[in-house]
């Protein structure tokens, strides 16, 4: 009967050893998942679904590079690469993640602690080997104390601790967590918002500066027409030398402007460019009098109602609010540290002195732990907490207060913007009237090359700032919408 469980004990034993191969095997370097292997899933926001109609989801591959090809860029577009390509994004994303893991971390201290080890050690040290002989059941009357000789222990230990009370503090650590979890979602919509707006806003001001092509090639145009009018009149003696001279002038002087138009359309095409992260075709290129429409804004409401809109809506107060109860929760959990913490142990051990006979034990205990004195660590430890709790809810305060700021100037911006477009269109229709008059008169020689000049460029000043006008309106309008926060979720 005694070979019997001898022969059990020693299979459960070189089992366990087995055991604890195969895990150490499985925790190494040769036996982990290798994070090169490893590919993320892709956690771009997808807007096909917001921006196709329902009819045509199933035929988005069948498009074809024909209808691509032939498609310009529009402004919903736009958004949609841009958020897909953004490595900002990317960043709020991976932060979010981040967050999430850290909840995940302080929860698996809510769970017991589970350890697997396994030793072997020699020694002539008296007390350590009459310890290793007592684990191995091997102790004699014979054995001498002061001298036992060497001896050695092969020991399979399972171990587990398990903290039952730390004075509040793991649910106020977790509950941090979960706060800063949200900040991270909130500063990622908040991060979508600004670049939603931005797009807009650079898309807008690429199309400025495409009608200011157009106007300028009118201007070139017009100023030609002039010459050869006025190279005529020289050939039939009806005008001086100087007067051709002053139209090439301004022949050469529309024809910088042009380049000039040109230069800051390509400008502002790379900046789209740089949002898109990609390159710009030609036959994506709108038309910048068919992109937006041209007239006026519908002026906004009352603009403390949109500020009272903005603090409800925008992400950067869900941040901060957010960030404000993880700093609370800290503070919780400071004070916890000068509470008695609880904790209980288990051990079960398996001693042999060369793998054959095996002896084994278990031991378990509960214990119950008070600071009485740390240097003033955990009073450090909670004024810390407090000074950061006090800067969060300044922080908040500010965050309120550049709100308000915000909506309150993009208000007046829009306001501006339309009463600017009003103006504006009034102004190059009697520039317009009066171009085309004194032009008549020019060629009736009732008015001069200077009067003809003068009314050139009254009338393309009107051009521009009626162009101007009407896609810093645009802008203004996108900022006001950015400022309250209707992009947070990255549709226009």
């Amino acid at each position: 009967m005694d070979s019997c469980l001898f022969g059990s004990l020693r299979s459960a034993f070189l089992s366990r050893r087995l055991l604890f191969g195969t895990c150490l095997l499985l925790i190494s370097p040769w036996g982990c998942f290798h994070p090169a292997t490893h590919k993320p899933a892709n956690v771009h926001v997808q807007f096909s679904d917001i921006f196709l109609p329902p009819q045509h989801m199933s035929d988005t591959s069948e498009m074809g590079a024909s209808q691509t090809a032939s498609r310009v860029l529009t402004l919903e577009e736009a958004v949609q690469e841009a958020l897909a390509a953004s490595s900002q994004l990317e960043q709020m994303q991976r932060r979010m993640e981040a967050a999430l893991e850290q909840v995940r971390q302080v929860e698996s201290s809510f769970f017991p602690r589970v350890m697997l080890t396994e030793e072997f050690n020699a020694t002539d040290n008296p007390v350590y080997a009459l310890m290793h002989i007592i684990n191995q059941r091997r102790l004699e009357p014979t054995v001498n104390f002061n001298d036992p000789g060497r001896q050695q222990n092969y020991a399979t230990r399972l171990q587990a601790q398990w903290s039952l009370f730390e004075g509040g503090s793991r649910w106020y650590d977790r509950a941090a967590a979960a706060h800063m979890h949200q900040a991270a979602d909130a500063e990622r919509m908040a991060a979508q918002n600004r670049l939603v707006a931005a797009v807009a806003e650079t898309y807008y001001r690429w199309l400025q500066a495409l009608s200011h092509i157009g106007v300028a090639e009118e201007g070139l145009e017009s100023a030609r027409t002039d010459e050869r009018l006025g190279e005529a009149r020289y050939q039939a003696e009806m005008a001086v030398r100087s007067d051709i001279a002053r139209l090439k002038a301004r022949t050469a002087e529309m024809e910088g402007q042009l380049v000039t138009a040109k230069i800051n359309a390509r400008r502002l095409q790379a900046a789209l460019e740089r949002l898109l992260a990609r390159s710009i075709a030609a036959h994506e290129i709108p038309d910048p009098s068919s992109s937006v429409p041209l007239p006026s804004l519908e002026e906004p409401g009352d603009g403390e109602a949109l500020v009272k809109e903005a603090m409800e809506k925008r992400p950067e107060v869900s941040a901060v609010k957010a960030m404000i109860a993880a700093a609370f929760a800290r503070v919780k959990s400071a004070r916890g540290a000068f509470l008695p913490k609880v904790a209980a142990t288990g051990q079960v051990e398996w001693d042999s002195e060369d793998l054959g006979e095996i002896s084994d034990s278990w031991m378990v205990g509960l214990q119950a732990s008070l600071p009485l004195f740390e240097g003033g660590a955990t009073v450090a430890r909670m004024r810390e907490a407090k000074a950061r709790l006090r800067e969060m809810e300044a922080k908040g305060e500010e965050v309120a207060l550049d709100i308000a700021l915000e909506v309150r100037q993009a208000f007046l911006a829009v306001q501006e913007a339309s009463q600017k477009i009003r103006v504006q269109d009034e102004r190059r229709k009697w520039a317009l009237q009066a171009l085309e008059e004194i032009r008549h008169q020019y060629r009736n020689e009732v008015a001069g090359v200077d009067s003809l000049l003068q009314a050139q460029n009254a009338w393309l000043q009107a051009e521009v700032a009626y162009n101007a006008a009407v896609f810093e309106g645009k802008t203004a309008q996108a900022l006001l919408r950015r400022s309250i926060g209707d992009f947070a979720e990255g549709v226009l």
